[in-house]
């Protein structure tokens, strides 16, 4: 019997869970996420949900609420090349290995033979050697994962820079178009009230424009941002929405009339119950031959507050004590992004490269090393904020009165979770915490002494 009392009682807790309670279980034995090798280096910092891009470059999985993952290629999440010389478009193509039966105006079905993906997480790099055009695209993928910063580690955001090799004899027109839907998939993307509108943030010279694609569900609503850097010999213009489940010829005959989008200004209507809407944004600029140029796009998301399952409390997340908390931040997190990434770069080369140049460490330690790092943003991370106005019984309860020489240390550094695992969905279990964790004692020190504060 003792061999059937386990599994009688997990069924009974199973049904009772998700079928009379509605909602997921912490363990699911019966309905087990099969492993799909596609997944790639998320994108994101530390405790404001992830965003994952495929090594085929498709984006493929959302955590964008703590500790819930939805895996789902969002087929009309792409990015998209155009290339004029004379004043022709001669080659346009989606950037993706993909045949998809939406977006049948697109040209799909880039030659994966053609392309090449590397990751050293935070950072990836995807190279496209356009067949027969004699133009090279390299896009790099960074996100903010810094050691010992404790601002820009925990920001929402990836920059997506394309350096674009020209080795024709004459001059080439390149425009990248990266087109994004509005939601993640799910059948929350097709319940209504969701609206796209685009935007400019200038700050200290600098100018980033794009769209923002405000997604309204009842519990923890959220805006996606795409933009572009604007700078000399950049032209930046969009599309505000169109029908990802449509041809989408409108959207591809307007970038291949001259490697432009049309900019429509104002606002898109609402979607109605059962219609999705998608934006676009596109980065231009004339690359020299035998030249070199880049182009700078950047993806944020601003997702505030947060409720956890049982809706008990709000929690803010970390980066609102640099950003806010209305809900309006993801234009200048874009900005910041499209115009810090560079220092970003400087400080993870000066963090990784001893250890990369160390010729007594092996290829498969230094790689460990670094991309299983992957866990401190998308394990399921959430680092909040604590108010500066509260007291230890806000936070431990009752018996929080005897912990309050512990606040200084909590409202500096806020509250850091993550999961036991992606598919064992508990909170800080103590005895594999992070295996225990030598990876924050080691690059963010202050996160530890948090989180053992806390406990």
């Amino acid at each position: 019997l003792q061999y059937f009392s386990f599994p009688c009682r997990y069924f009974r807790w199973w049904i009772k869970k998700t079928r009379i309670e509605k909602k997921s279980a912490f363990i699911d034995l019966l309905c087990a996420v099969p492993l799909q090798q596609i997944y790639g280096c998320p994108l994101g910092g530390i405790g404001g949900g992830t965003i994952t891009r495929g090594w085929r470059g498709e984006f493929c999985r959302w955590q964008l609420n703590p500790g819930l993952y939805r895996y789902e290629t969002v087929i009309a999440n792409q990015f998209t090349v155009c290339l004029r010389c004379k004043g022709q478009t001669i080659y346009q193509q989606v950037l993706s290995l993909e045949r998809s039966s939406s977006l049948q105006g697109w040209n799909w079905g880039y030659c994966g033979h053609y392309a090449f993906y590397h990751a050293l997480y935070p950072r990836a790099w995807l190279v496209y050697e356009l067949p027969g055009q004699k133009v090279v695209l390299t896009c790099r993928q960074v996100s903010p994962v810094i050691p010992h910063d404790y601002k820009d580690s925990s920001l929402p955001v990836g920059v997506f820079i394309w350096e674009v090799e020209n080795s024709r004899d004459e001059d080439v027109e390149v425009s990248i178009m990266f087109s994004l839907q509005n939601g993640t998939g799910a059948k929350e993307d097709r319940r209504g009230g969701h609206w796209n509108e685009p935007f400019t943030f200038q700050k200290d010279g600098e100018r980033v424009a794009g769209v923002l694609l405000h997604h309204c569900p009842a519990v923890n609503p959220f805006t996606l941002a795409i933009s572009a850097r604007e700078k000399a010999g950049t032209a930046v213009t969009h599309v505000t929405a169109f029908n990802p489940t449509g041809l989408g010829r409108e959207v591809w005959q307007d970038l291949l009339r001259d490697g432009r989008l049309d900019s429509p200004t104002g606002k898109s209507r609402p979607t109605e119950k059962g219609e999705v809407t998608a934006a676009a944004v596109c980065a231009s600029c004339r690359v020299p031959a035998h030249g070199h140029k880049t182009l700078e796009l950047a993806l944020a998301w601003d997702m505030p507050s947060v409720h956890f399952g049982s809706k008990e409390k709000l929690h803010l997340r970390r980066y609102t004590r640099f950003f806010g908390s209305k809900g309006d931040a993801a234009p200048a997190l874009s900005h910041y992004a499209l115009t810090h990434y560079e220092e970003w770069e400087r400080k993870i080369d000066a963090w990784q490269n001893p250890i990369l140049e160390n010729s007594q460490l092996p290829s498969w330690y230094k790689s460990a090393l670094f991309n299983e790092l992957y866990f401190m943003t998308d394990g399921g991370t959430i680092w909040m904020e604590v108010p500066p106005d509260c007291c230890a019984e806000d936070l431990q309860g009752p018996a929080g009165a005897g912990l309050s020489h512990l606040l200084p240390v909590l409202r500096e550094c806020g509250r850091f979770a993550y999961l036991e695992g992606q598919e064992y969905r508990m909170y800080n279990t103590y005895d594999v915490i992070f295996y225990a964790s030598f990876a924050l004692v080691m690059l963010w020190p202050k996160l530890q002494l948090s989180l053992q504060y806390d406990i």
